[in-house]
């Protein structure tokens, strides 16, 4: 269930002029990488405007505004083997550590309910403290391999052939 964010903070729906800012916060967030046994993670490149657009499109991007209506984060997902699958959940770093990572996960888990599906699930870090610890306290669970839905079968092996190490799979039932 959604939870009530501080004050000058919304959750809405990106709009498709918006997939151009969104890289640039992918980017900014991913500083925070450079303190995490993944330094590497930084140097990845963000998004590109059009992938962004896609999931804007299908109405799976989520952005965390200001009062000042501007993104200053955003949650991206789409529907993989009958659950929503978080993709990526970015925040830019001064806005961080106020709840509001937790309630685009909210907002997620009420898209996979109003669309009558069984879970959220994601892949993350298991040894960087904002990925697989904090979505452990707010309600995921480690996958063992023979949980893994063919789809999670694939977003693991792609994950392990781009070179990623310390990874799991996890379900939040909704």
């Amino acid at each position: 269930m959604a939870q009530p964010l501080p004050q000058g903070y919304a959750i809405r729906q990106a709009r498709p002029d918006e997939a151009p800012q969104l890289p640039a916060i992918e980017d900014r967030a991913g500083i925070l990488f450079l303190e995490s046994p993944h330094p590497e993670v930084d140097a990845h490149d963000a998004g590109s405007p059009q992938l962004f657009r896609a999931h804007i499109n299908q109405n799976l991007c989520f952005v965390m505004v200001d009062d000042g209506d501007t993104p200053i984060g955003f949650a991206t997902c789409g529907v993989l083997d009958c659950a929503l699958h978080l993709y990526e959940l970015a925040m830019v770093p001064e806005h961080g550590g106020k709840g509001l990572g937790k309630a685009l996960i909210e907002t997620v888990c009420d898209e996979a309910r109003a669309r009558s599906l069984d879970a959220v699930t994601l892949s993350t870090f298991t040894d960087v403290a904002w990925n697989g610890p904090f979505y452990e306290r707010v309600g995921f669970r480690n996958l063992t391999d023979d949980e893994l839905s063919p789809g999670l079968h694939l977003v693991k092996n792609h994950e392990a052939d781009v070179g990623l190490t310390h990874r799991c799979v996890m379900r939040r039932e909704v």
